[in-house]
């Protein structure tokens, strides 16, 4: 688990006093390290708005002032969750289910901000997608739950950077 890196993630909005959420690190809070991150710096581009003349060749395309604009897009991101040694047999896995039980409920809160630290990433306007099952693995003598979440990005434009 040494190379697994750290994660931010912050709600948007405010938290009823008029102030901004916290920031959230992954690893603090919840005890949940990011595994793995796909690199991707834009997604697809939205076809322009175009009309089709049958008495002209090609298409007439509009591309505003803005240039091309992107679609959403979603993105997978592999976690883990490591078993406390302080912990022994049922309470262990006990523990890392609350966990990352408590992760998925903050994404379930709505929009958020992620931010990777190790790709130096990060998006606004992204909400929880889906949760894929997650498997036990073993590593250096140490047993972790590891499990992917997929992530609706849609702001694919906007750089955020959080701590």
């Amino acid at each position: 688990m040494e190379k697994w890196q750290n994660f931010y993630l912050q709600r948007m909005g405010s938290d009823g006093n008029g102030s901004e959420y916290p920031v959230k690190e992954s690893v603090s809070t919840w005890g949940i390290w990011c595994k793995d991150i796909p690199f991707l710096p834009m997604s697809k581009v939205k076809s322009p708005a175009k009309r089709t003349w049958n008495d002209e060749h090609g298409d007439d395309e509009y591309i505003g002032d803005g240039g091309l604009y992107l679609e959403s897009y979603e993105i997978d991101i592999e976690f883990g969750c490591k078993k406390m040694s302080s912990a022994i047999g049922k309470a262990q896995v006990d523990d890392v289910r609350a966990r990352v039980g408590d992760f998925l409920l903050y994404l379930r809160g709505g929009m958020l901000k992620i931010y990777s630290s190790y790709t130096r990433i990060g998006r606004q306007n992204v909400r929880l997608e889906s949760f894929d099952k997650g498997t036990w693995k073993s590593e250096n003598g140490q047993e972790f739950l590891v499990f992917t979440i997929k992530f609706k990005v849609n702001d694919p434009v906007t750089d955020v950077t959080l701590p």
